[in-house]
């Protein structure tokens, strides 16, 4: 079962089922209830983190406390590659948002000695990195750029089911917004026939409107 989850993540799809065996010999299965804490920020990685079901947030705190959302994961993907990687303190908070959140622990040390002794596989895992550079940059854009139309925009481009299948509140902390906020503009976009009463994207030619400059 862990196996066929693990074909699910894409840095996986196409390793030889000796090879998703090595990676689960050396991986520890574990399931979060909301609100459990993965790792902190500043903590340094024990292992590689996959998830394959549920729901993760990450997220920094500023100087004055407040908490900012980097990404939330929601399909079955790798994160935060790079510290365990480098050996280096993790840059942000996880914390699984669902009740059942599954995470497969991958010990690092035994991991990185598979990525040398197999060098397509290290190529997989740097087209996994800067997929999360490319993730970043939009993170950037939605906290820092876009103002609140903008974002919810972005996001029902990025994610057209999130907006459909996800609590409108879970929305609104994943674009650092008010749920009053968003509940204002998933409005305007209904009024202009861009989404219909159940939020479904009907028009995208007007949705990219708002997204060019």
């Amino acid at each position: 079962m862990i196996k066929n989850k693990l074909r699910k993540i894409e840095i996986f799809k196409s390793l030889s089922d000796g090879e998703i065996e090595k990676i689960v010999e050396i991986s520890v299965l574990k399931r979060f209830c909301r609100d459990n804490v993965l790792f902190y920020e500043g903590e340094m990685p024990r292992y590689f983190y996959a998830l394959l079901g549920g729901y993760v947030k990450f997220y920094k705190t500023d100087l004055k406390g407040h908490e900012i959302v980097l990404h939330f994961f929601t399909k079955p993907i790798m994160m935060a590659e790079m510290p365990s990687l480098e050996n280096i303190p993790f840059r942000a908070t996880a914390i699984a948002m669902r009740d059942n959140t599954e995470i497969l622990l991958i010990d690092r040390e035994r991991f990185i000695r598979l990525l040398q002794e197999d060098n397509e596989f290290s190529f997989y895992i740097i087209k996994s990195l800067t997929q999360k550079i490319k993730e970043l940059e939009v993170a950037i854009n939605r906290n820092l750029i876009y103002d609140a139309i903008t974002k919810v925009c972005s996001f029902i481009k990025d994610e057209p089911l999130e907006i459909v299948n996800t609590k409108h509140k879970e929305v609104a902390m994943m674009l650092n917004m008010a749920p009053e906020t968003l509940s204002r503009v998933l409005k305007k976009l209904k009024n202009l026939k861009i989404l219909d009463a159940q939020c479904r994207l009907i028009n995208s030619e007007k949705l990219n409107m708002f997204l060019e400059f």
